[in-house]
């Protein structure tokens, strides 16, 4: 209960924070949603018969209280450019970005682990140096290049991948095609970072004194490494994914525009460019939830691999 109600104080302030931050922003940049609605031509009397409509005439502050008290109840308001309601479009593009975040950080833990394990066991040697040079270059370059350098290396000149878009009516395996691309971009940036992290906290483990006992009574090389190092390192490393699913889901809304596949990232970055307030805030609300329920998931996690940390 105590573990429980942490979250939910944490999962509470996390997300009004984001809220309260987000509203006010939006109304600080420059730009009227009204206008954006009506067009560059139409009259002073539509856009502020409309902007009252929307109840935009009112003070920021009055505009704030209102959203919160409707928010509590569960409505987050309908877009100002579609009408629609605005949690409702943000939950319909929620499964393409569970889809691309979740395939992106399988494959982010599925190279960036072993490589910095490998990395660690091999201090010092050009496997070491090769792999450090490939992750430092996976870190340096934007997520953005590398999947414009995937589109026209894998897709325009070998042909192995769809180039754009993403696939919603041709079954499993059409959709698992155009979603493959654009989940191995996100998955090698964000594989880099863990990789490096794993090597640091593999290298930390490997220099303990328990592990030079194991290795001076004879106990075989790969079960010190994966039975006694990797074990003892599992806690960081398992922190350093938590915070990369946050960082990927950053990167997730640059490979979304890049690829021009449909999900929160777009939906959010179209909501920006339109100045919609309800649809931004609404997106970001969920985004704000989605990280702290990770976060939550890797302390109970943590407890399970290391049942020390329950007392803390």
């Amino acid at each position: 209960m105590q573990y429980l109600s942490r979250w939910v104080l944490q999962l509470i302030v996390t997300v009004v924070g984001v809220v309260t931050v987000t509203f006010f922003l939006m109304r600080a940049i420059p730009g009227d949603p009204a206008l954006y609605m009506l067009g560059d031509y139409a009259t002073a009397d539509a856009v502020a018969s409309l902007r009252a409509k929307l109840g935009l005439d009112l003070p920021v502050a009055e505009q704030y209280l209102r959203f919160m008290g409707r928010a509590l109840s569960g409505d987050l308001g309908a877009s100002v450019v579609t009408g629609q309601s605005a949690l409702k479009e943000v939950m319909d593009s929620v499964p393409w970005s569970i889809a691309l975040t979740g395939w992106g950080m399988a494959i982010a833990v599925a190279l960036g682990v072993p490589l910095g394990v490998v990395s660690a066991s091999r201090q010092g040697t050009w496997v070491d140096t090769t792999v450090m040079v490939v992750a430092l270059g996976g870190i340096s370059f934007p997520v953005f290049w590398i999947g414009l350098v995937a589109i026209l290396g894998l897709s325009h000149w070998a042909g192995l991948f769809p180039t754009l878009g993403a696939s919603s009516g041709g079954g499993f395996w059409t959709a698992m095609h155009h979603l493959a691309l654009p989940a191995l971009v996100l998955g090698v940036s964000v594989a880099a970072y863990i990789a490096r992290l794993t090597r640091s906290a593999m290298l930390e483990v490997l220099g303990q004194d328990y592990i030079r006992v194991a290795r001076a009574l004879g106990v075989p090389k790969r079960r010190v490494l994966y039975r006694l190092a990797l074990r003892n390192a599992a806690v960081p490393i398992l922190a350093v994914i938590s915070v990369t699913f946050a960082w990927s889901l950053g990167n997730a809304i640059l490979v979304e525009m890049v690829f021009s596949r449909p999900g929160l990232g777009s939906t959010i970055m179209k909501a920006v460019l339109a100045r919609d307030y309800q649809l931004v805030q609404a997106g970001l609300l969920v985004l704000a939830a989605a990280v702290v329920l990770v976060n939550a998931t890797c302390d109970l996690l943590y407890v399970a691999i290391d049942p020390r940390l329950k007392s803390r």
